[in-house]
């Protein structure tokens, strides 16, 4: 039932075409159901791939000290350096080809 209104919910937002308003909705997909993500911890000094986790990823943005996320069901609090992907992202050049 829930996933069914988030569904149209989304669907509704999605339509309206304001940038603004996919944003909120992608933001509510994330909080409410999680997205296909992918979370590298590294190194905070030389940056350096610690260890990679794939799956449905949640954020929790009330953590204080670290970060909470939450990985295919499982809780994962660290105060390293992270970087988290989304799955099915093209990837761009900063800049977007502007000369």
């Amino acid at each position: 039932m829930k996933s069914s209104l988030l569904l149209a919910a989304i669907a509704l937002l999605a339509l309206t075409g304001c940038e603004k308003v996919t944003n909120q909705a992608k933001n509510l997909q994330s909080d409410w159901v999680g997205l296909k993500r992918v979370v590298e911890i590294r190194s905070c000094f030389d940056g350096k791939l610690i260890k990679r986790y794939e799956g449905v990823v949640r954020l929790n943005p009330e953590d204080q000290y670290g970060a909470s996320l939450l990985i295919d069901g499982k809780k994962l609090h660290t105060n390293m350096c992270y970087i988290i992907r989304e799955q099915g992202l093209r990837e761009q050049p900063i800049g977007g080809g502007v000369q």
